[in-house]
């Protein structure tokens, strides 16, 4: 008998099929709830994320403009405390404003490249200006508030380029011959510059871009490690001319680009007084250098020495330049370049080591001029128990000079928010020389004084038939101090010369005729008929100084129209120094970071 199976009602069935629905329903709620419940929570988080994201870039907007402010002040007299106040100002002026939930910090330094970590709270001087913002920002869904915060740092390069004892402003005739004659020494060459020509070069600039890119550097890290021949330079430096719009300079300059038989190779980069170059470049970023120049004139003459310096720059090696420019009362000028001199751009202050960031150096050199006999009216001195007439200057007189190097420092740069106030402060330390007079360029033998006749009481008349100055030997100068002096733009311009006194020559011969006199009591000496009467004629000798004192102001003389010049036009200034400024440049503000 077979079995039927129990079958449930159809209630039963339709109520159980009812409950298992509605639990998937429920299930199916509960998911849907969650997924919005987590897109709600999103949403909300990104309510806040956004407002916290929002906040920091409002916070780096104020910290980029408030860093850029304070760097433009950072150099002022008010430093630091300036630049401070610069930033805060700036970010209130931008909505910021400084609570109990806001702050902003101001740290100055300095930016430099060659450092590993660059931006540094020391180092001299001070260029980069780092402001970091803070917000406490609330959280309205996710949690507490937080702080904020956003940090800036911008860099600005404040430039001076200058050159020391370079160059002549004004150049009269004469000069200009010198100058011909002085270039066709150094260039092998016949060299024929107008006045006009020279005078014109003087107020021209080269902008370091535009030589960049005229000899092929991509940087100006790679334009100072070129190394070229002077004529390459030359034609350099004509067409950065050109490109600035000079062409009546740039066909000037074009008259010198030559090529010197023998000469040295010029590296544009400084290394100092052992590997000389153009250009002594102090800056922490080589590029910010791009907008300076430096002046036509003073690179073409420096340029021309750095070709002709010796090998190992050392006094024996130096080739001897022979200058015969037909000046009244000399028979010639030889001159070495022992050391030639340098340009320099860059900033002020000191670096790690105390020396300072950016320095033009003077020539280093060696110079002997022959001085033709010179005629004198005859020169009476009245004893009271006699006289003695001098008549005569007759034996030609070798006059040699060798220089040390000078110095000009640029201390600081101050820019200020007037042009006229913003100035650049350089140590001056001017050449120190040694000079000396003899028969010839060792300074040895003796030079005839003059014919002498005396008169006494007691002896008559008597011919001394030679009074002879004995050579003197090296003199030292006094050594200058260094003295300060300042660039500022009230008058417009940056590119001026000042001059300050130092151990004066040629401006002022009472320097060197003193110390001649002090050692003539025991340089002179007196022959008749062959006979040495120095000794008997010591109280004599001791009267006549003061009238060789007369007797000798022409050869001094002959220093302010010969020596002092070619000496300035080489980089040497024994008489004074002069600082020419080219430019000063107060760097434009830019982020680093």
């Amino acid at each position: 008998m077979r079995t039927v199976p129990f079958a449930m009602p159809l209630t039963a069935r339709h109520s159980r099929a009812r409950r298992a629905s509605a639990r998937r329903q429920h299930g199916a709620v509960a998911v849907v709830a969650a997924i919005w419940l987590s897109l709600a929570i999103a949403a909300l988080g990104a309510i806040d994320v956004g407002n916290v994201y929002f906040a920091r870039r409002q916070l780096q907007r104020t910290a980029d403009l408030a860093a850029m402010a304070a760097v433009q002040m950072v150099a002022s007299s008010g430093g630091c405390a300036t630049a401070a106040t610069a930033a805060q100002q700036n970010a209130a002026a931008n909505g910021f404003k400084t609570g109990s939930t806001t702050t902003i910090g101001t740290t100055c330094g300095r930016w430099d490249t060659s450092s590993n970590t660059y931006f540094g709270t020391s180092g001299n001087p001070l260029n980069a200006v780092q402001v970091k913002t803070t917000q406490r920002v609330p959280y309205f869904f996710l949690g507490p508030s937080r702080n904020v915060s956003a940090t800036a740092t911008a860099f600005a390069s404040n430039i001076d380029a200058f050159s020391l004892g370079t160059g002549i402003a004004t150049i009269n005739t004469q000069q200009s011959a010198l100058l011909n004659a002085i270039l066709g020494g150094l260039l092998n060459t016949s060299v024929s510059l107008s006045v006009g020509d020279t005078q014109s070069l003087a107020t021209a600039h080269v902008k370091l871009e535009d030589l960049k890119v005229a000899l092929g550097a991509a940087t100006m890290k790679g334009l100072l490690g070129t190394t070229v021949s002077f004529q390459q330079l030359m034609v350099a430096m004509v067409s950065a001319l050109q490109a600035g719009g000079d062409t009546v300079n740039a066909a000037i300059l074009q008259k010198v680009a030559v090529a010197i038989p023998g000469g040295q190779n010029i590296a544009i980069g400084d290394g100092g007084p052992s590997a000389p170059g153009l250009l002594a470049l102090g800056l922490a970023n080589p590029n910010a250098a791009a907008s300076a120049t430096i002046n036509a004139f003073d690179a073409l003459l420096v340029a021309a020495q750095i070709a002709q310096r010796g090998p190992d720059s050392g006094q024996g090696s130096a080739p001897v330049i022979n200058v015969a420019a037909g000046l009244a009362g000399v028979a010639g000028i030889s001159l070495q370049i022992i050391h030639p001199p340098v340009l320099a751009v860059g900033e002020g202050g000191t670096s790690a080591d105390g020396t300072y960031r950016t320095q033009a150096r003077t020539a280093v050199i060696n110079a002997s001029v022959n001085l033709l006999p010179v005629m004198f009216t005859p020169i009476s001195l009245n004893l009271g128990i006699g006289s003695i007439s001098i008549a005569a200057l007759n034996t030609p007189i070798m006059l040699s000079l060798t220089s040390a190097q000078g110095t000009a420092s640029l201390s600081s740069v101050g820019c200020e928010s007037t042009k006229a106030a913003t100035k650049a402060t350089i140590q001056v330390a001017p050449s120190i020389a040694t000079v000396c007079l003899g028969a010839n360029a060792a300074c040895g033998g003796l030079i005839n004084i003059a014919d002498v006749t005396a008169w006494t009481i007691l002896t008559g008349t008597i011919d001394l038939t030679q009074i002879a100055l004995g050579g003197t030997g090296q003199l030292p100068l006094a050594p200058p101090s260094p003295q300060p002096i300042t660039f500022n733009g009230s008058s417009g311009s940056f590119d001026s010369s000042i001059t300050v006194n130092s151990n004066a020559v040629g401006s002022d011969a009472s320097t060197l005729t003193a110390q001649l006199l002090k050692a003539l009591p025991n340089l002179l000496q007196v022959t008749a008929a062959g006979l040495d009467l120095t000794t008997v004629t010591k109280p004599l000798l001791a009267a006549l100084a003061p009238v060789l004192s007369t007797a000798l102001q022409p050869v001094f003389n002959l220093l302010d129209a010969v020596l002092v010049p070619t000496l300035s036009l080489l980089g040497v200034q024994v008489g004074t120094a002069t600082v020419h400024n080219m430019l000063l440049t107060c760097g434009v503000a830019q982020l680093v970071n």
